[in-house]
Parts: structure tokens; sequence; C-alpha cells
């Protein structure tokens, strides 16, 4: 779709899909961003706009295609790289791979599927020096128990549910 077919979508309550740009300036200075590379082709066009907007230091690019990851740390090797493991892996030896792929390409995080997630796992990868981000989590007691397994960051739906978990308030 071009640009002008995607800004006509209505993605619910009037809303519209936000390009890069726009999202950058809503959220610049207040969260983090981290792009996942879904589609080849764009990690130019994404690594030029993180320049241009100043946030290469403060994001996290990410995606399931080590191919596309190893593109980005050979364009801007400062970028953060975030392994994505596919949810429907779950043979712990291929889950293994990943974790140990992610390490020896020296990437910042490895991003499981939560129930993949256990005490083990994270002190593996926290002792190879990688964060562990895990996807997607919905509910209070999964997010307390994650939390308390010493995961680095959830990905959620439901954020205003994972602020009140962790005890962040907002004024």
């Amino acid at each position: 779709m071009s640009i002008e077919e995607i800004k006509k979508i209505d993605i619910g309550e009037g809303e519209k899909v936000p390009t890069l740009h726009e999202l950058v300036a809503i959220t610049k200075g207040k969260i983090n961003l981290q792009p996942e590379v879904i589609a080849p082709g764009i990690i130019n066009d994404l690594i030029n706009i993180l320049r241009e907007e100043n946030i290469i230091i403060t994001s996290i690019v990410s995606s399931f295609e080590i191919a596309e990851l190893l593109k980005v740390k050979e364009i801007e090797p400062i970028l953060k790289l975030g392994y994505i493991i596919p949810k429907l892996l779950t043979n712990i030896r291929m889950v293994k791979r990943y974790v140990q792929k992610a390490i020896d390409n020296e990437f910042y995080a490895i991003h499981p599927y939560f129930p993949l997630v256990d005490k083990e796992f994270v002190d593996t990868a926290h002792d190879n020096g990688l964060k562990v981000n895990v996807f997607t989590v919905n509910e209070e007691s999964m997010m307390i128990k994650l939390i308390d397994l010493g995961v680095d960051g959830i990905f959620t739906d439901d954020i205003a549910l994972l602020n009140k978990t962790i005890g962040r308030t907002y004024q």
C-alpha cells in the first residue's frame, strides 16, 4: 500500500496509522522506541530516520530475521539489537540456538515469548550480557512472576496494568 492509502485506514476511534516521524514527534523524550523490522529493504530508511531524530542511542531495533539485524549492525554499529524468538518455537534446543546466535553476534537483547522463560533462561542470557524482554504479557500475575524471574522488559497491550504492577504512576 502507498502511504496515502495507509493514512486513510481508521485503526479505531478515528485514529490513523502514524508514520515513524509522527510517532517520534509524539513520544520523543517520553518513551524509547523499539521499531521491529518485519519487511526487507527498510533498514536504510529506518536508520536514517533514527539518525535524523537523534534517537539512535535510545532505540532498540528488533527482528525475527538475524540477517536483517546483522545489516543494521553493519550500517549503525551503536544501535542496540533485539533478536525475537518466534512464538511458535517451543523446542528448547532451537530456543537455545537463538539465544546463542544473539550472544555470538553481541546483540543487546533477546525477545522470547513469555512462556519460554524460566530462571535458567534469564540467568543464561544475563550471564552472557543479554537483556531479556518478553512478549506479550497482559495478566498481572504473569507480569509479577516474570519480574521476579528478573526479566528486563515486558511487552504488553495493557500499559496501564503494567505501570500499576510495577508501581509507576503518572500525573
